[in-house]
């Protein structure tokens, strides 16, 4: 039996959701050299820093504009292999009736629309641009939005999206047998005004072939039936597990939440749900 943990590094044991005071805070990582005319320039993964002016109000996402989207004929290819994994990979699920792709980080203009994504595809983020939080008061208290946009490649090609990625964050296995990598990817919902700081939630399953380390996307799955409520996954609790079985290759894994548990197995061709 292979029993394997992987769980987020260096953070706190993890605590139900509760509401957290309000810090002014400043994250800023090297945003320096990075310029839409000059794309090359650009460092992996670079977070502008957070404004803190907080504007009463609610974000309106540009990404997921009916209007824009239905009068939108251009759909983008999505990204289904990759040579080599990157640092940064993640995954696009769009809404149904997809998601809107710009051409630059104004993406509120509707001039800057490149097209529409319709299908799952892997992204490789270059930049998060924290634009601006929101609070729009209601009876408990206030409800936060965020102006964040990402920059994105998709086969090489860099777009911007309000469109929150699934990260990679959480869980890796790879399953020799069948040549595959089995990876878990969730949404970080943040919290107050650190919209994109734990609280992970939206999972979701993504297999791919390997092939002399080339991935190649095989399956990807709705959203999980499963919410996990905590503010981070921690080493400190047993929150992911996994067993895998080799005398029928099966990969059984499990996610503890704060009030739901979600078991599944997967088979090498198709995800199951044993409970929740």
């Amino acid at each position: 039996m292979i029993v394997q943990y992987l769980k987020m590094a260096s953070l706190a044991p993890p605590v139900p959701k509760a509401p957290k005071r309000f810090c002014v805070l400043f994250t800023i990582v090297m945003a320096l050299l990075f310029t839409d005319a000059n794309p090359a320039l650009a460092q992996q993964f670079v977070v502008a820093p957070f404004n803190f002016n907080v504007e009463n109000g609610l974000y309106t996402p540009a990404s997921t504009n009916a209007q824009v989207l239905a009068g939108t004929e251009q759909e983008i290819a999505p990204q289904t292999a990759m040579p080599k994994p990157d640092p940064t990979l993640a995954m696009l699920f769009p809404q149904p009736g997809g998601i809107l792709l710009f051409k630059s980080k104004d993406i509120k203009e509707a001039n800057n629309v490149v097209g529409k994504l319709m299908k799952p595809s892997l992204v490789v983020i270059d930049t998060i641009f924290h634009n601006q939080v929101y609070l729009q008061k209601n009876a408990d208290g206030g409800q936060y939005s965020f102006d964040m946009c990402y920059s994105v490649r998709i086969d090489g090609k860099r777009y911007y999206t309000d469109f929150r990625p699934h990260t990679f964050t959480y869980f890796r296995y790879p399953l020799v047998y069948h040549k595959q990598l089995f990876m878990i990817a969730a949404q970080d919902m943040g919290y107050e005004v650190y919209a994109d700081k734990g609280y992970p939630e939206h999972f979701r399953i993504t297999v791919f072939d390997m092939v002399n380390g080339a991935i190649k996307m095989r399956f990807t799955s709705e959203e999980l039936p499963f919410q996990y409520g905590y503010e981070f996954l921690d080493q400190s609790d047993d929150v992911m597990q996994s067993d895998y079985k080799s005398a029928d290759q099966r990969l059984y894994f499990e996610i503890k939440g704060l009030n739901e548990t979600y078991k599944g197995v997967w088979n090498g061709k198709e995800l199951k749900h044993l409970s929740r």
